[in-house]
């Protein structure tokens, strides 16, 4: 088997076609699905004009497939990845290994059948993956990770657990894995789900709902239905996402493992790191616990090449890392976080808590009442009258908690801000990846005075919280904004 490094043109696995093929037509399948109801409900002409429409999508999908694998060509040539494919519009990628964000092999179910991975090659300011393989050999992706490797000389090597140089630095049992889908579950969705789902079979089934829920405690059952659906899907969405992740430190950066049945392995080059956000929401905390997605220049949207199926988007996210190792951990991720933590939070200003207390009785207000009005009914409690009444003093108490909580730290290598009570959530950037810093002062913030400093890296952007304008200044100044 020759090298991509030799220069000579190498193509994918003829097993592609099954891999790419399959998830194909199941999204025909979905997309078709009013046509194939239509076949059943009528006859005639009818039925032969609708097989047609559902052929020629089928034929589509199996022309861009075959397409896709007899087109696509790569190579390493000079030192970079080339990549050419398409028959009619041929199109030619060059990928400097020098310029790349982030890699990501992955293993779904039909890889592993056939002994293959999909390799995906993420720069900056790319609509998704610059490169995508979707059905390399493990031999072949393994080489050509070395050679991009070798060329940029700290680039991601496909390094096995066990080499020397790799340090674990974060592993998640099935018990954190759990607690993260529990964390982040949504009730309030499911309770709006729950009251439109009433409505709705309300009007259409009079007679079979009242009948359900004139035996007693039947809607209170209902709703525990919803809600334990609601938190049993997200669950199981975090066991099959997050199931065996690790995060692991080597020489030349980070990577991260996880996967169910779908095995992801996301590697970073060290100094690619743009961006930390730090998920400290209520449960969390209570559970001792953050969340924390590590973020690069890469774009988060899923890449489609011709005949190819969308797919997650490379990141790297740490389910849940214990609140008394936080520092630590983070530290390994992004030098100098520990250093930064340590520095104590300055505050938003005095005046922001008016607008604070302001949108926190709205928000809450309006979300109590919509569940007070499709929820409560329904089983027979209270007025959404005064349910909203509740949400109103709630959302101010919220609001000030929120105010009380914003806050801001600066150290020569990071800037990290902190918003929320309920739902806190923390921010991090290194200085040296800011590209742009913006003042903004809407309407409501120049009545009192405010400001905010939007901070932008690649890919991503850090808002501070309400400040002043000496403190808004003073980060603006210092991260290169021009004061006028």
């Amino acid at each position: 088997m020759s090298s991509p490094a030799d220069g000579e043109w190498k193509r994918l696995e003829p097993a592609s076609l099954a891999i790419n093929l399959l998830p194909n037509i199941w999204r025909t399948l979905r997309s078709a699905w009013p046509l194939v109801l239509a076949m059943v409900v009528s006859g005639g002409g009818a039925v032969v004009r609708d097989l047609g429409f559902v052929g020629l999508f089928f034929l589509l999908s199996l022309g861009r497939t075959v397409t896709h694998f007899l087109t696509l060509r790569y190579r390493m040539s000079a030192g970079k990845l080339e990549i050419r494919s398409g028959l009619l519009g041929r199109q030619n990628r060059v990928i400097d290994p020098a310029h790349i964000q982030n890699t990501e092999l992955l293993q779904n179910p039909l890889h592993r059948l056939f002994g293959l991975v999909e390799l995906r090659v993420e720069t900056s300011g790319q609509a998704g993956a610059e490169g995508l393989l979707s059905a390399l050999s493990l031999a072949d992706a393994s080489a050509l990770q070395a050679a991009l490797q070798a060329t940029r000389r700290k680039g991601d090597g496909l390094i096995e657990a066990g080499d020397p140089g790799d340090e674990e630095i974060e592993r998640n049992g099935i018990v954190e894995v759990l607690g993260h889908g529990v964390a982040v579950a949504r009730a309030g969705a499911a309770l709006i789900v729950y009251g439109v789902a009433e409505e709705v079979t309300r009007e259409l089934y009079p007679t079979l709902f009242a009948d359900t829920l004139a035996r007693p405690g039947a809607g209170a059952v209902l709703l525990a239905v919803f809600l334990s659906l609601g938190y049993a899907w997200s669950v199981l969405g975090a066991v099959v996402r997050y199931y065996g992740f690790r995060l692991i430190r080597s020489r030349d950066g980070l990577r991260a493992e996880s996967g169910l049945f779908t095995r992801r392995r996301v590697q970073i080059p060290a100094g690619r790191v743009q961006l930390l956000r730090i998920d400290e929401g209520l449960l969390r905390r209570l559970m001792g616990y953050a969340s924390v997605q590590i973020e690069t220049a890469g774009s988060n949207s899923p890449q489609v090449e011709s005949g190819m199926p969308a797919t997650a988007a490379a990141e790297a996210i740490i389910p849940m890392v214990a609140q008394d190792l936080l520092a630590e951990t983070l530290d390994a991720v992004l030098p100098g976080y520990a250093a930064t933590a340590a520095v104590p939070w300055r505050p938003s200003a005095t005046l922001a808590f008016i607008p604070a207390v302001f949108l926190g009785m709205l928000r809450w207000t309006a979300l109590l009442w919509l569940v007070g009005h499709f929820v409560l009914p329904a089983i027979g409690l209270g007025r959404y009258d005064v349910v909203a009444g509740l949400g109103a003093l709630f959302g101010a108490w919220t609001g000030w908690r929120d105010w009380g909580t914003a806050g801001w730290k600066r150290t020569p290598k990071l800037l990290l801000v902190r918003r929320g009570f309920l739902s806190r959530q923390s921010t991090a950037v290194p200085v040296e990846k800011v590209q742009s810093v913006h003042l903004r002062q809407g309407p409501l913030q120049r009545r009192f005075g405010l400001w905010r400093v939007s901070v932008w890296v690649a890919g991503a952007r850090l808002e501070t919280p309400e400040l002043g304008e000496a403190d808004a200044r003073a980060i603006f100044g210092g991260l290169g904004g021009e004061i006028g």
